[in-house]
């Protein structure tokens, strides 16, 4: 699979970069030192609970962004990791910082803490340091005393790019506490600091993707581009008779709730059907589809892939995502606990040799230093011989 290193992933400025064939995380989360290679352009990750999976998600989220703040925060607050202080008017504990420190190995945070996500293409590195007030430069100083910012007593520092050479960046230090709490308050003037450059394109499905804003958004751009019935297409692996997808624009009250707003058609009959009459798995193949075709030439991150899939599709839905992500040249990393979901790669890789081809299975085991990797001829030995992978 070392070829993969050589297909290029075109960014949105028009810098090309090659697709991840290795990524490194030092004391990053539950990682103190830990490897993945053989890297594909289908990447699954498989692995027990709480060995990281999701992490190594996030990691390649915040490399692709260039460590972009608010990625890191969203990140955070997705994860729960808030720090609630008391409201006086109200009364009442709200969120008010997200605690950085959990990003950091053993949840341990202060001065010249630090976490590292490498790869072996040029998106290079990210280095993510807490460093003295006095090193964070006269911008961020500036802000501080504008913004009447008191508790920070450290600066986070972000540094991307190829270690020593050319174009590496680094951007304003973020004011931190010694504990890693960030205001949710006084974080967005500092954003306006932050240029993420020349990032490349990358999408991560969570559960809030499966929320009507969310997919309203990623339809925008498939509209956009006449690319809607490439997501008609993908959704009649769960029903053939789909025709059309509708998202209803207005000051209504659908606007307001997360599963209203999406119709679908279907051969037969003239009046399209809310999405919500569905199962779950309609919604999650729709933001999968949204997904694949709105991150082309870019990094798809699907955790727990399978979630509201029948086990009897799994090989379509694994074709589909092969066949698009070859057709606009995306890599993709996804996560699954499902044993059906891996029988469906197998599938994939038996009755699609040429897609197969671009398939990687990862087996996540945080106390060893590196991932074991499959490629499709393995994967279809161990599925054959009834190995656990998971």
């Amino acid at each position: 699979m070392a070829e993969t290193s050589s297909t290029e992933l075109q960014t949105g400025e028009g810098i090309t970069c090659g697709m991840l064939g290795s990524i490194h995380l030092q004391n990053y989360r539950g990682f103190r030192d830990y490897r993945l290679s053989d890297l594909s352009r289908i990447n699954l990750l498989v692995g027990k609970n709480n060995s990281g999976k999701t992490s190594i998600l996030e990691a390649v989220n915040l490399l692709a962004a260039s460590g972009d703040p608010r990625v890191l925060s969203r990140i955070a607050r997705q994860r729960g990791e808030l720090i609630y202080e008391m409201e006086e008017r109200e009364s009442r504990r709200v969120p008010y910082y997200v605690d950085l420190s959990h990003f950091f190995h053993g949840h341990r945070f202060g001065e010249r803490s630090q976490f590292v996500v490498s790869s072996d293409n040029s998106l290079g590195q990210l280095e993510v340091s807490a460093v003295s007030l006095e090193d964070v430069g006269e911008e961020t100083q500036k802000l501080l005393f504008d913004e009447g910012i008191s508790r920070a007593v450290l600066g986070l520092s972000i540094k991307t790019g190829l270690a020593g050479q050319p174009g590496t960046r680094t951007g304003p230090a973020l004011p931190i506490t010694e504990d890693g709490a960030l205001s949710l308050d006084q974080r967005v003037c500092f954003y306006r600091l932050f240029r993420s450059g020349d990032d490349i394109s990358i999408q991560f499905v969570s559960h809030d993707s499966l929320e009507r804003l969310s997919m309203a958004e990623m339809w925008d751009k498939v509209a956009t581009e006449s690319k809607e019935q490439d997501v008609v297409a993908a959704m009649k692996i769960l029903d053939d008779k789909l025709n059309s997808i509708v998202f209803l624009s207005g000051d209504r009250s659908y606007r307001y709730e997360s599963r209203g707003g999406i119709l679908l058609g279907f051969d037969g009959t003239q009046r399209r059907l809310p999405l919500g009459s569905y199962g779950e798995g309609m919604r999650r193949l729709l933001a999968l589809a949204l997904s694949l075709i709105k991150t082309q030439n870019g990094i798809l991150l699907v955790d727990e892939i399978d979630t509201g899939l029948h086990y009897s599709i799994m090989g379509d839905m694994w074709r589909l995502v092969a066949q698009t992500a070859q057709r606009y040249n995306i890599q993709v990393f996804a996560t699954t606990h499902s044993f059906d979901c891996v029988r469906g790669l197998d599938w994939l890789c038996r009755n699609h040799p040429d897609l197969g081809a671009e398939v990687s299975l990862q087996k996540i085991e945080p106390d060893l230093s590196s991932a074991i990797a499959l490629d499709a001829e393995q994967i279809k030995i161990s599925v054959e011989q009834d190995i656990e992978v998971r």
